[in-house]
């Protein structure tokens, strides 16, 4: 019988009986968290609109340094509530491929938050009256935009299989 960790203590990674690290899934704080983040999906949707066309990018520039800022915030704030709460519970027995799939997840945090760190260093360096540096900041926001989008829809995969090994659908 699997079991996932569902108590609200982050914890840490378990050892399987060979000594492999296994990553435990804890699908009901994910999917909290995944439900509660308005704050993230707000941000997304106010950039979106405004880095479509580059001179509406142009034109507004000195909020999108402000939301872009906000926007490595609370990616900071997601990440470290996903990995205290939605990755890393005691279980006794997790299923190897979920738990592949976790860590695989869970490893692409550090590397999705230091794009967003930059792009919110780059942002304000940007000419805004550059039409070239305008576009390949844009490029480079919605490279991230893709790269996070998919990360997502992987986390919810996950948690939808989670869900469904715990319960047992399929069987």
């Amino acid at each position: 019988m699997k079991q996932l960790g569902i108590s609200s203590q982050g914890g840490a990674a378990s050892q399987s009986q060979t000594g492999a690290r296994t990553l435990a899934v804890n699908a009901a704080f994910l999917k909290d968290i995944k439900d509660d983040n308005q704050d993230l999906k707000k941000l997304l949707d106010q950039i979106t609109p405004i880095t479509r066309h580059q001179q509406t990018a142009a034109n507004h520039w000195p909020e999108l340094i402000i939301l872009i800022s906000g926007l490595r915030d609370q990616l900071a704030l997601h990440f470290s509530l996903e990995e205290a709460y939605g990755y890393f519970d005691d279980a006794v027995i997790a299923v190897a491929e979920l738990s592949a799939t976790a860590e695989k997840l869970r490893s692409e945090h550090p590397v999705l938050f230091a794009s967003i760190r930059d792009l919110a260093d780059q942002v304000s360096e940007v000419c805004s009256d550059r039409p070239e540096q305008v576009n390949q900041f844009i490029q480079r926001l919605d490279a991230f935009r893709r790269a996070f989008e998919i990360h997502e829809e992987g986390e919810l995969k996950l948690i939808l299989d989670s869900l469904d090994d715990d319960l047992g659908v399929g069987d």
